[in-house]
């Protein structure tokens, strides 16, 4: 305890170094927790809509850009499901339409990060799955033409409850339900009848995409080759299809923030390492007193090196605390969804496991920027200082 205050003290002498090397460190800290806590959370949720429609086949109009099965752009026609039905090996038939392209609205800004999908009514429970709708909220009667249900992100936005009325895009709806979910693809959803959805948006007779369910004994691989082959103008996706259209995507975000962080933890390093040769400069006369008093090696060592932890866990408590703010921020900034909101839910952006990884990153490399100086300074000597100062 009481070398760790002399340490605080020896920090507090040179006031202004010592803030210029804390902010420095506090300021690389926030650029890694904003741009790799966002950029892994766009990562997350993109590997997080790989479990819907899991072992089913896919199928979307060829050469669309699809993510985890989702299509962006392009719509088949809806006579395809009837085709597929006929077909050997499948189970069942599920058209969807989905579409990310609202337009501002009476109610709502509907950013395109905010996501419409509409399939039959009796097929709402598997698209919701672990998830459940907030109390008093209900799934419509097959069937209903004009009930929705919508994501909790949206809802909290936009002040929307159970039985509210919005109108989008001329046409008027009524919520049944919000849809409470740790996704945040069902968060931004909205969810209404297949015949609602291609009527608000102007598909008529069209489908983005439709989910194939194999029979027991056929696998996906097989079905799909089908599908393909008989059927024109379409993809068929695996689930193994699907991870690989994306794994090349998340795994450049990953890499990114990998490298992210070791350059600019490497800059840290350094930082501390300058500001340790200093400090050991200037107090020459300080170690070559304790020198003569007889103090261990291992004394001036542990001085030096708990100075450069100390600047490694003030630095990063702070960096980690205003990145975390800096990451809703700039979550902000990419959609339409209020600061307020990322706030709430802050540890889903920057999850305390990613916290604790990155506050002892930053004290590492800062205790080892401290090992040079601190060799230096247990290497003076009083007769090295005496021939240098007098």
């Amino acid at each position: 305890m009481r070398l760790t205050m002399m340490c605080f003290r020896n920090l507090a002498h040179k006031k202004l170094r010592t803030f210029l090397c804390i902010f420095g460190v506090a300021t690389a800290v926030c650029f890694v927790v904003a741009v790799g806590a966002t950029s892994s959370r766009y990562a997350a949720i993109m590997s997080e809509m790989g479990v819907f429609f899991h072992e089913d086949v896919v199928v979307v109009a060829r050469n669309v850009i699809v993510i985890q099965g989702f299509p962006i752009g392009g719509t088949i026609p809806q006579s395809v499901v009837d085709e597929m039905k006929g077909l050997d090996g499948v189970e069942k038939v599920v058209p969807m339409l989905f579409d990310l392209e609202f337009q501002k609205g009476e109610v709502s800004s509907i950013m395109p990060n905010n996501i419409t999908i509409g399939l039959p009514i009796a097929e709402w429970p598997n698209i919701i799955g672990s998830a459940y709708l907030r109390p008093g909220g209900t799934l419509p009667p097959q069937n209903s033409t004009d009930m929705i249900i919508i994501g909790h992100s949206i809802a909290d936005q936009y002040g929307i409850f159970t039985g509210s009325k919005i109108l989008l895009k001329g046409r008027e709806l009524n919520v049944c339900g919000i849809i409470e979910s740790p996704f945040a693809f069902l968060g931004r959803s909205i969810i209404m009848s297949l015949e609602t959805a291609q009527e608000v948006l102007k598909y008529p007779m069209q489908i983005s995409m439709a989910i194939v369910e194999p029979k027991a004994n056929v696998a996906q691989e097989e079905l799909a080759v089908s599908i393909e082959n008989k059927i024109a103008n379409v993809m068929a996706l695996t689930e193994n299809e699907r991870n690989d259209l994306t794994k090349p995507i998340v795994d450049i975000i990953q890499n990114w923030n990998l490298a992210i962080q070791g350059i600019v933890l490497f800059l840290s390093m350094i930082l501390v390492t300058i500001l340790g040769m200093i400090n050991v400069s200037e107090r020459r006369r300080e170690f070559a007193t304790l020198d003569a008093i007889g103090a261990p090696l291992s004394y001036t060592f542990r001085i030096i090196l708990l100075e450069a932890m100390l600047v490694g866990i003030v630095g990063g408590i702070i960096g980690i605390a205003f990145g975390s703010v800096a990451a809703a921020i700039l979550a902000s900034l990419y959609t339409s969804v209020p600061a307020s909101q990322f706030f709430s839910s802050i540890l889903l952006i920057v999850p305390p496991l990613y916290m604790l990884e990155l506050f002892v990153a930053v004290v590492i490399m800062c205790c080892i920027g401290g090992i040079i100086p601190a060799i230096n300074a247990a290497r003076t000597r009083i007769a090295e200082v005496l021939r240098a100062e007098y």
